[in-house]
């Protein structure tokens, strides 16, 4: 190679090295910008932006806590949003447990000792549209197959009783507690 060429290759990469060590130091950083929020005024008169929820999109919980009996079912009124005309289907009124948290359900579908095959499942499921996740039972050893969570209780039995049949297996209906 040419006794020029080289020495340029050389400057040039000295020039490159130099400029990554030092630009660095010249450049104002991100910890030093201090002396920016001295520039931005502190807003005080901050709106209060609390609104009522619109009485079409509220829904009642009962006060009382479960007893056992079946949640009520609430029909739900077309509303229109932004000119569109929105029909929600009929929901389930949440049930609260003792220390008032609404109570949630998911399907168990089945268990399995292989991941492999928990995870064919779960996607099996997820094809079909259904919302279906795994999980570690609390033994280590096996492996369950979820759908859900909802707390439209009435609406996870319809998808059970469609489970069951469509995929020959026997789920159940369980209360989901995420531990």
């Amino acid at each position: 190679m040419d006794e020029g060429i080289k020495r340029k290759l050389v400057g040039a990469g000295v020039l490159v090295a130099v400029s990554i060590i030092v630009l660095p130091m010249i450049t104002p950083r991100a910890e030093n910008a201090a002396y920016l929020s001295k520039s931005v005024p502190v807003e005080i008169n901050i709106p209060n932006m609390s609104m009522p929820l619109p009485k079409s999109l509220s829904i009642e919980s009962r006060d009382n806590k479960d007893d056992g009996r079946e949640p009520s079912v609430i029909a739900m009124k077309p509303m229109t949003v932004d000119g569109d005309i929105i029909k929600p289907k009929n929901i389930d009124i949440p049930v609260v447990d003792a220390s008032g948290q609404a109570k949630v359900w998911h399907i168990q579908v089945a268990s399995f000792a292989e991941p492999k095959n928990a995870k064919a499942l779960r996607d099996k499921l997820r094809k079909a549209g259904y919302k279906a996740f795994d999980k570690a039972a609390a033994d280590g050893k096996h492996i369950r197959v979820f759908v859900g969570p909802s707390m439209q209780k009435s609406s996870l039995e319809k998808k059970l009783v469609a489970i069951n049949k469509s995929f020959k297996i026997k789920g159940q209906l369980v209360p989901y507690l995420d531990r």
